[in-house]
């Protein structure tokens, strides 16, 4: 159920030109990506960046942090982490420091540095169009680290990008026949319906949250900051 795309970009205050359907299935979760944003660093490596602005960390307390947190969107090798981050600091995005431990080689902590927060503000406020489900889902996991205009401006891209996704599932179920030979495929797409037809719900609940005058990221988004909590206190 997968189409083919390609990326191109809008800043969130832009308006967004009609998008193909295409499967609201995520495709990072088997590994990180490697292909290049528009902006010049891939999607590991922005990842890396959100995941350093919840404070400053090992690279094994970034791959533990990422399991229990985006692990479900985003799910990289520890040795994918550990080559990120020298590339991050050798672009002065991230900065590293050696700490002493007891019979063990000395730990680099890293940290962002100005101009990687500023690299990831840019990222997280890039709209892009055609892109993969699971890089909104990114976006909006690190919303608190952007305007709330760009929260929502990546919430509403991924429930249009599903909301076209459940009209295509839909049409497949009206054009399918109810026969023995269709009985698992119909199983099937009737999963895809339901988690697609969940997630625009989700998706219209917490826009409404976020469009709501003077208020700002809902509680429902306090979990980020509950996951950065825990971090720096194991750190």
């Amino acid at each position: 159920m997968t189409t083919e795309h390609s990326h191109t970009s809008r800043s969130a205050s832009e308006g967004a030109p009609e998008e193909e359907a295409q499967s609201g299935i995520g495709s990072l979760r088997g590994g990180p990506s490697t292909a290049r944003e528009a902006t010049g660093l891939t999607v590991s490596e922005y990842a890396v960046l959100g995941l350093l602005g919840f404070g400053e960390k090992s690279g094994y307390d970034l791959f533990r942090f990422a399991e229990r947190s985006i692990g479900f969107i985003w799910a990289p090798a520890k040795s994918q982490i550990y080559k990120v981050l020298p590339r991050l600091a050798a672009a002065g995005l991230a900065r590293a420091r050696a700490v002493e431990q007891a019979k063990r080689p000395d730990k680099q902590l890293y940290r962002l540095t100005p101009a990687g927060r500023r690299a990831l503000r840019q990222w997280l406020t890039s709209v892009e169009i055609g892109g993969e489900p699971d890089v909104y889902l990114l976006k909006i996991f690190f919303g608190r680290q952007a305007p709330n205009a760009a929260v929502a401006a990546q919430l509403a891209a991924y429930r249009d990008l599903t909301a076209r996704t459940l009209a295509h599932y839909e049409k497949l179920d009206k054009q399918l026949p109810r026969d023995e030979r269709n009985a698992l495929p119909l199983q099937v797409l009737a999963l895809g319906l339901t988690r697609a037809g969940a997630t625009v719900e989700w998706a219209d609940a917490l826009l409404a949250e976020l469009n709501e005058p003077n208020r700002g990221l809902p509680a429902s988004l306090s979990g980020a900051e509950r996951g950065r909590g825990q971090s720096e206190s194991s750190t």
